[in-house]
């Protein structure tokens, strides 16, 4: 219903608010309600006399407040991660152009997000009520616009259906939750989603196949663990623990069932990970699904992370190269790691490279001293196995010792196997 105003305390104007509220007002007021304003100004005014009203999270109020806010952050993470530009032609230079329709407010609050992660590029994103253009030097704002007014494909859309046909994997699609992740209001201006019907239906098939075959495992997951992983999960997808959540377009979290007696730890997603929001499914990924069907190891049976969960890259142009994280990256984003370890407790945790080592253990590894045997990790957790990052393989220049490293890789994985075993 409405929101009951109170007035104004007479003769005080001075008012010192917690942070949170501060932090609560910048997401709930980009709402869409037209009540927002008049919902925070009643907490505003209740803060007076309430200094603690923002740790009662029974509060009425506050829980309605809190809903408008998750719902503007939600909104926010879709702009980033469903906006698809299209280039067209500007007076013989490229300019990318996309169409979105946000639920709220948020087209001004996404406008630096956007220019920090295409610099290098000229584009418009056009939407319902407002416009925003870069032009390499400055951002410039113009009225709404219609889909009309946008582009309809280019020739890089073949390329990108390609890509994402190629990525899919039955083994890990969960219709409803791609459903509630990537809702069908989206689909029409994404390129890849023409192919969500036919791909969901042949993966359907192939994964009966797969669990016709499957052996029963041997240990079974209770619903409270599934559903603090999802939880956990859902946090990370809002994660701010250091900066690289600002350019990435979201978190990519650990996947594989909850059962999994193996965990594989990476560096940090790609390019083609941050992307399409799955670990391991870009050219590293390829190499690394090589060596385990080597190892004999199903990627079905295990869970796959990495330790820093955002991609860090630098800008050229429209590329976008991979940056490795730094120490304090590193730190910030061991807290996923040891959640996800608490939670699935698996017999042996494999960390490809020395990013993921140190996120493991919390100090510097040499892979050199330290590959090839097993090893305990601190508090308990397991034995752990290091090897090297599956993009190590793909960076040898020599063809030789390419398919030598290789083989040695597919021992590690094999032999951490057989620690399970």
């Amino acid at each position: 219903g409405d929101a009951s105003t109170p007035a104004p305390v007479p003769g005080q104007t001075a008012l010192s608010v917690p942070r949170a509220f501060v932090d609560l007002a910048r997401s709930a007021a980009l709402h869409r309600d037209p009540q927002r304003f008049a919902l925070l100004y009643t907490l505003l005014i209740r803060l007076r006399t309430q200094p603690k009203l923002m740790e009662d999270r029974a509060d009425p109020l506050l829980r309605r407040l809190d809903q408008l806010a998750k719902q503007v952050r939600r909104d926010i993470h879709k702009m980033r991660a469903f906006l698809r530009f299209r280039e067209i032609d500007d007076d013989g230079q490229p300019r990318y152009v996309a169409w979105f329709e946000p639920e709220h407010h948020i087209v001004r609050h996404n406008a630096g997000f956007f220019v920090d992660r295409f610099a290098g590029m000229r584009w418009s994103i056009l939407t319902p009520e407002v416009s925003i253009h870069w032009d390499g030097r400055a951002l410039s704002e113009g009225p709404g616009a219609s889909k009309a007014d946008a582009p309809e494909g280019d020739p890089t859309e073949e390329v990108w259906k390609t890509y994402y046909a190629s990525i899919f994997n039955p083994a890990r699609v969960k219709i409803g939750a791609m459903l509630k992740e990537m809702p069908k209001k989206y689909w029409k201006n994404m390129p890849e989603t023409a192919l969500v019907p036919g791909l969901i239906a042949g993966a359907q098939a192939r994964e009966s196949g797969m669990v016709a075959t499957a052996e029963t495992r041997s240990r079974a997951i209770g619903g409270n663990i599934e559903a603090a992983w999802a939880a956990l999960r859902d946090e990370a997808m809002h994660c701010t623990r250091c900066h690289l959540y600002r350019h990435a377009t979201q978190t990519v979290f650990g996947e594989g069932p909850l059962s999994a007696t193996m965990m594989f730890v990476g560096e940090q997603p790609g390019d083609h990970e941050d992307l399409a929001g799955h670990p391991f499914v870009g050219p590293a990924g390829q190499v690394f699904d090589q060596a385990l069907a080597q190892a004999g190891i199903d990627r079905a049976e295990t869970y796959v992370t990495n330790a820093v969960k955002h991609f860090k890259f630098e800008a050229r142009g429209k590329r976008r190269i991979h940056a490795k994280p730094n120490a304090g990256e590193i730190e910030a984003c061991r807290w996923w790691i040891e959640q996800e370890q608490m939670l699935l407790k698996p017999r042996v945790t494999v960390a490809l490279g020395a990013t993921a080592a140190r996120s493991l253990f919390g100090r510097v590894v040499t892979i050199g001293r330290e590959r090839g045997r097993e090893l305990a990790l601190p508090d308990g957790g397991g034995s752990a196995w290091i090897t090297v990052h599956p993009s190590y393989l793909l960076r040898l220049p020599d063809e030789a010792a390419k398919q030598a490293e290789f083989a040695r890789f597919v021992d590690d994985l094999r032999a951490a196997h057989a620690l399970v075993a």
